[in-house]
């Protein structure tokens, strides 16, 4: 929520573990433009796993906003590096490696 309230791009890359590219930087910019600034504090954060293991899960997110307008959002968590993560990006597909079988 720091890193939303701040409009702090850099702070959005380290919570969502996401790697210094332009692909990523764009994204944040995005999230930054829809949902920062709004001085959000979290009054709630439920978790629970998902059925894939002890790695992934999602959270249940309610916060209050100094404008009065309450936000809830349902987030998804990945378990890296001893830490958990939220996930704020999409990778972009690896090029020349088919993403999907047919």
């Amino acid at each position: 929520m720091q890193a939303l309230n701040t409009r702090d791009g850099e702070a959005l890359l380290a919570v969502g573990a996401a790697p210094d590219e332009p692909w990523s930087r764009a994204q944040a910019k995005r999230l930054i433009r829809d949902k920062g600034g709004r001085e959000l504090t979290i009054t709630g954060m439920p978790m629970r796993y998902e059925r894939m293991g002890d790695h992934l899960g999602k959270a249940e997110l309610t916060a209050a906003s100094a404008r009065g307008r309450p936000l809830r959002e349902t987030v998804e968590l990945i378990h890296e590096r001893d830490r958990w993560h939220v996930v704020l990006f999409e990778w972009p597909p690896r090029e020349g490696k088919p993403t999907s079988k047919p």
